[in-house]
């Protein structure tokens, strides 16, 4: 893990000035609890500034004792947390926004768009150089593939983690990018590292699911796909140029992956306060 950190951070640190405060997307679950244990050692290391992000979605019966994980695990490691909410963004939870605007798709895709939002305005907020998310090799490899089924090559040259900086984006580093999910599980047990175990209301309706299936068929028939699927990403990035800066959305001035008007601002701009 510390040496994924290590490349990738260098390789942002050469786009701009060194690290000196990062934050770490904390939802409670076994991936972002093992990256808050590790990353709060290598922070400590390289006498880094370190605060926990949680995002509270609003979802009854499943945040709530996730966050309660989450503050157990902070308090323990002396690591402050900051909460923010979907209904600072949109003046509701999402139970409440998929009854008022009820998607045509999955749940978790509002939910997609509203997280990357709340937490990439909480990162800025705290003034942070980078963002570390807990991604292990199965989301990383899941996600590559979905791009790769729908030809988006910009959203793949796109993808944390992050080798160079974006004005109004703050990067995002993956240091669990090559571990797979099992172990980073088998880690947080070993360790007796306390994790929510409860599963989301929504994931069954997610269109990730049938990638995850495919992935694991894959793997099972052929060992080394997943880590096959990254190493493909990583040299085709490092053959195309660097990512274009992102677009301004004319409506709320933040980073937009396109023309004209944001994800957020196109789904819920009757909702932002």
């Amino acid at each position: 893990m510390q040496r994924e950190l290590r490349q990738q951070v260098s390789a942002l640190e050469a786009s701009g000035e060194p690290l000196q405060r990062i934050a770490l997307a904390l939802s409670g679950g076994k991936d972002s609890t093992v990256a808050l244990h590790l990353v709060r050692e290598w922070a400590a290391q390289r006498r880094l500034e370190l605060v926990a992000l949680a995002i509270d979605e609003g979802i009854a019966g499943y945040r709530a004792p996730a966050l309660e994980c989450a503050r157990r695990g902070c308090d323990a490691l002396g690591v402050e947390l900051r909460i923010s909410s979907y209904r600072d963004l949109v003046g509701m939870g999402l139970d409440e926004l998929l009854q008022a605007q009820p998607p045509a798709g999955s749940p978790c895709s509002p939910c997609g768009i509203l997280r990357r939002r709340a937490l990439n305005l909480a990162a800025r907020e705290v003034g942070v150089d980078a963002l570390v998310l807990g991604h292990n090799l199965d989301d990383c490899a899941q996600t590559v593939l979905m791009n790769h089924a729908r030809g988006d090559v910009a959203r793949l040259q796109r993808m944390a983690p992050h080798l160079h900086r974006q004005p109004g984006m703050v990067p995002r580093l993956l240091p669990l990018r090559r571990i797979p999910e099992q172990e980073v599980y088998l880690l947080a047990l070993l360790q007796g590292w306390e994790f929510h175990t409860g599963d989301c209301p929504h994931a069954a309706a997610a269109q990730r699911n049938l990638f995850r299936d495919l992935l694991l068929q894959l793997e099972q028939a052929q060992p080394g796909t997943r880590h096959g699927l990254l190493r493909g990403m990583d040299r085709m990035r490092e053959s195309l140029e660097a990512p274009q800066s992102l677009a301004r959305c004319p409506t709320c001035g933040e980073p937009a992956g396109g023309a004209g008007e944001c994800q957020f601002c196109r789904r819920f701009g009757v909702f932002a306060v």
